[in-house]
Order: C-alpha cells, then sequence, then structure tokens
C-alpha cells in the first residue's frame, strides 16, 4: 500500500475516533440530544464569528458533496460513498480518496 493511502487510512481513523469520542462527551455534557442541539443553537446565536465559521464550514461541505458525487457518478462507483459521507463527514471523503489517488486530478481540459 502506498504512503499517501496510509497516511488518509490513518487521518481518517483517527479522525472517526475523535468524532465518537467528542460526540460521546458532548452528550454525557448535556444529558440529552435536546439539551446539546438548544446549547449549540445558542452558542451560535450569541457569538458571530461562531456563527461565522459555521456558515464557511457549510460552504465547504456543500462544495465536496457536490465534487464527490461527480466524481462518484463519473467513476460508475456506488452512491453509498456519498451518503456515507454525508452521515460520517471526513473520514469516509478520507477513505475515497484513499482508494482513489487520482480522484483530485484535474479533468479540465486547456
Amino acid at each position: 500500500m502506498k504512503t499517501r493511502a496510509v497516511l488518509l487510512y490513518s487521518v481518517a481513523a483517527a479522525f472517526f475516533v475523535y468524532e465518537q469520542f467528542a460526540l460521546v462527551h458532548w452528550m454525557q455534557q448535556f444529558g440529552t440530544m435536546l439539551n446539546a442541539m438548544a446549547h449549540a443553537w445558542g452558542a451560535l446565536q450569541s457569538n458571530p464569528l461562531l456563527f461565522l465559521v459555521w456558515n464557511d464550514m457549510g460552504i465547504f461541505t456543500v462544495i465536496v458533496l457536490v465534487w464527490l458525487w461527480q466524481d462518484i457518478r463519473s467513476r460508475g462507483q456506488s452512491l453509498l460513498w456519498w451518503l456515507a459521507t454525508v452521515v460520517f463527514g471526513s473520514p469516509a471523503v478520507l477513505v475515497y480518496l484513499a482508494r482513489h489517488p487520482d480522484a483530485l486530478r484535474s479533468t479540465a481540459k486547456p
């Protein structure tokens, strides 16, 4: 296996573990999903910079999902990759990139 793929798989695994840890910690801190979501919404409303970062992440997420949709369709891959990215986020994209090392190469014609 190439070094790049090993690195991508490793980062994906580490980030997935971190996401699970953060989610469990977040849920323990607030008790219920409703309380956790209410706190998150309150934080977004009271902090303009946090709201800006959240919006910026949303724009990048849409860009990645559009790119991934187009790449998956052009390769004839399962659309489950797209769904996995919506559900699991960055780890799914990193695994996709490890499995398809040429995915980020430009296909634009001069």
